[in-house]
């Protein structure tokens, strides 16, 4: 199946500046087309489908921050770039700060760099297209997706095919002190079932194994990154976020185990997805606070899920934004589709076991009490899963005395 062919208008006043990027991008794989005028531009995009806007910012007959608006709100699925030598000036800054272009290119930068953020940049377009238009108008509200953080890249470049750099990787890690705690952490926590102490880095990766170790440090950055920028959210405390996050991970683990009692990989997958389940949850707090706060309202007064009442206010709900930023950060697949479908698992096309884990992990997590977390509708756990995983009242009680367990040793 050959992949399609990604068409991207440049936009910009100096056939000079068209020239130069004609010349640039001639050997990629790309249907490039260029304009000479913001009107010229306009009519192009009446009669033909594109992906990707690169803009001049300043021009003479409109102002670039006027073409970007008008093409966000005739064409919202395409992705906006500006191109510009001005890019301190305070409205191409507000731009992108309002979300009318997702980045701003120096013209200095018309090099490989420009290259990357344009792959970058269909990239973002290619996963929109999977969507709904409701979630691409949604996406493109966005300034700018957020990147890796940092913390997480160093530890994934100790992993080259089934090598691993312990030394370096334990190195890294020692270096952001919060991190290493919450490591150590969960490496002595009951749910690992650790007889003796571990008190070093080095000792916490082996006894966690690398995959459990990159996505703690993944969610531990993300909580840390994005919940330093959270407004206050009526109906979300982002503490008890993080709570709920930890009991499904431990649930989730749990009921692999007693599913799966041998298959190791699944376990740790499970507790994976579990701790990553509600990402799209932070994601929507910090990109469009006030919309999620409707949406929190809405559900508690309609007595309604929350992912339901999202849906009312803004056309899409936390699992498919968190999906969508799984995806953009190329985290695994397993990853990727519980996250999507934790509310609908029977809907899911693969990891299945991962996925029916993670739907019931969050549910009891709610039931136990483990954070609101932004979800005041209790919802009851379908017969077939209950069956699946041996759910009866017995069960529950030991499920909930784990955890409690696990969650009071992460707490000291």
């Amino acid at each position: 199946m050959n992949e399609i062919t990604p068409d991207i208008l440049f936009i910009d006043e100096e056939q000079q500046v068209l020239n130069k990027l004609q010349q640039l991008l001639q050997d990629e794989n790309w249907d490039c087309h260029f304009a000479t005028s913001p009107s010229q531009a306009l009519d192009f995009l009446k009669n033909n489908s594109v992906d990707l806007v690169v803009s001049e910012a300043k021009t003479t007959t409109m102002d670039g921050t006027q073409l970007v608006t008008e093409i966000r709100n005739l064409y919202p699925a395409i992705v906006r770039l500006f191109l510009t030598d001005l890019a301190t000036q305070d409205d191409i800054v507000k731009a992108l700060a309002e979300g009318q272009v997702q980045q701003i290119i120096p013209k200095s930068s018309m090099d490989q760099e420009l290259k990357e953020i344009i792959r970058s940049a269909i990239r973002q377009s290619t996963q929109q297209k999977k969507h709904s238009s409701e979630f691409q108008i949604l996406i493109n509200s966005i300034p700018l997706l957020p990147s890796l953080p940092e913390s997480y890249s160093n530890v994934r470049s100790c992993i080259i095919g089934d090598e691993v750099n312990i030394e370096k990787m334990a190195d890294y890690i020692s270096q952001d002190v919060a991190i290493a705690s919450v490591l150590l952490h969960w490496a002595n926590s009951a749910l690992f079932g650790q007889r003796f102490q571990v008190d070093t880095i080095k000792k916490a990766i082996i006894v966690l194994g690398t995959d459990i170790v990159e996505n703690l440090i993944l969610s531990e950055s993300v909580n840390r990154t994005i919940a330093g920028k959270l407004p206050e959210i009526k109906g979300f405390d982002f503490l008890k976020f993080k709570k709920h996050s930890m009991a499904t991970a431990v649930l989730a683990r749990l009921l692999l185990k007693s599913l799966l009692p041998t298959d190791f990989i699944e376990h740790d997958r499970a507790f994976i997805a579990g701790l990553l389940h509600d990402m799209g949850k932070l994601a929507a707090a910090s990109f469009f606070p006030t919309q999620f706060e409707k949406a929190i309202e809405l559900a508690k007064k309609t007595r309604r899920p929350l992912s339901e009442a999202e849906m009312d206010v803004y056309g899409s709900q936390h699992a498919e934004l968190g999906s969508f930023l799984a995806e953009w950060w190329a985290l695994p697949p397993f990853i990727v589709q519980a996250i999507y479908w934790h509310h609908q698992p029977d809907s899911t096309p693969v990891h299945h076991d991962v996925v029916a884990a993670t739907y019931v992990a969050n549910l009891l997590s709610y039931q136990f009490h483990y954070g609101s977390n932004g979800d005041t509708h209790l919802r009851g756990i379908s017969d077939k899963y209950r069956d699946k995983f041996c759910l009866n009242e017995e069960a529950n009680e030991i499920l909930r005395a784990e955890t409690d367990q696990t969650i009071q040793s992460l707490a000291r």
